[in-house]
Formats: structure tokens, sequence, C-alpha cells
């Protein structure tokens, strides 16, 4: 894990991390980053004054494909040069828990870390079975769940408010997907709108 981009006030000790973590796919080959991905960055900010664009090296549930690693981390630098707030982090693994461990240890001083996720794939994490590891009650004292809702209302186990809260985001946000933007390029439609503009021309190439 290295903390590879942005500005870090040492007297600022929490961190957020927004990324493709524990099934978010903020940036993998089938799905690109969108302008939704920059805006729930910009929510976060609510938490913490300093957020991460995550990439893990290894991802919990498949490989990397086409788009290399080194690539999509040169689109997440690109996003994060502009934004003094904005960071990027890279390596390790893409479990939460393991995620926040690696973010700790990259910055050994850091007080809270929280981490982003849509309210998909928090239902996912809530809800799998740990019969072979740490329940989500002990993941959550790693971490800081923040949960943006994707087109219907989520609300917290009334046991993990302390440890889950949701992440307010913009209701024309919730709607924009990596898929539709995916599609869109494929059948030739309308998708610059979608994408970020500082990584429109990368997306193109990438993905036409």
């Amino acid at each position: 894990m290295a903390l590879v981009a942005g500005a870090w006030n040492p007297l600022t000790r929490a961190h957020v991390a927004l990324g493709e973590v524990e099934g978010i796919r903020a940036d993998s080959r089938e799905n690109p980053l969108t302008r939704a991905h920059v805006a729930l960055a910009e929510a976060a900010r609510e938490f913490a004054p300093e957020v991460l664009l995550a990439l893990p090296g290894v991802l919990p549930h498949k490989e990397f494909e086409e788009t290399a690693f080194e690539t999509r981390l040169g689109w997440l630098l690109k996003l994060a040069a502009g934004r003094e707030w904005l960071g990027v982090a890279a390596g390790g693994s893409g479990l939460f828990v393991e995620f926040a461990r690696g973010l700790r240890a990259a910055d050994p001083d850091v007080e809270q870390i929280f981490l982003v996720c849509g309210s998909d794939a928090a239902e996912r994490f809530l809800n799998w079975d740990y019969t072979d590891g740490a329940g989500v009650e002990q993941q959550l004292r790693e971490f800081t769940l923040l949960v943006a809702p994707r087109g219907t209302p989520f609300t917290p186990p009334e046991r993990l408010r302390a440890s889950v809260h949701r992440l307010d985001l913009a209701e024309g946000w919730q709607a924009v997907s990596s898929t539709e933007l995916l599609q869109r390029i494929k059948q030739g439609e309308p998708w610059t709108h979608l994408a970020p503009e500082e990584i429109a021309a990368e997306i193109e190439r990438a993905y036409r």
C-alpha cells in the first residue's frame, strides 16, 4: 500500500478511501470511472477533508483484465492532480478490512478511516457469511463505512449505526452508472457527459 498522490495535512487524522474494494468497481475494466465517482469523493469531504481514490493491487473476487493496473492508476492520478484534497492509494488487498489496515500501515498517525461504497456493496458486506473470519462488528472496529444510496434508500442496521453512515449523494448522481457509460460507448451513443473531463479521452481509447 502506498499513498502516491495528494496533499496530506499532518493535523488531520482522518482519511476517506473511495475505490475498488469489497465489490466496489470504481475503475475496473468493465466499469470505467464516471462523474458520479467524483461526486462521491466530494460528498465524503463532509467526514474528512482528505479523500483517497483507492486502487488495490489484488481484487477479492476477480483479476485485472484488459485495462492494466498502471493505466488505471494514471487515470486516478489525473483526477487527483487538480484537487488538493484528493489523493490516490495503490496496492494491497481489496477487502475492506485489509485495505483499512494497509492505509493505517501507510499512515500510522491516522486516527480514523472511512471507506466509501454504494448501498449494493454495503448490503453484500453486511450480510456476508464470515464463518471463517472476523465478523462485521469486529471489522468495523477498524474503519467506518460510508454508504451512498443507489436509487433506493439505505438504512444502516440499528446495531451498527455508530460505524455505518449514510453518505448523502444528489439524486441525479445516484442514477449514473459505469455500466451505462460503457454501453453508450459501445453503442456509439453520447457518453462524455458521464465521464470525468480529465480522463474522457483515455476512457474513449480504452473502451472503443
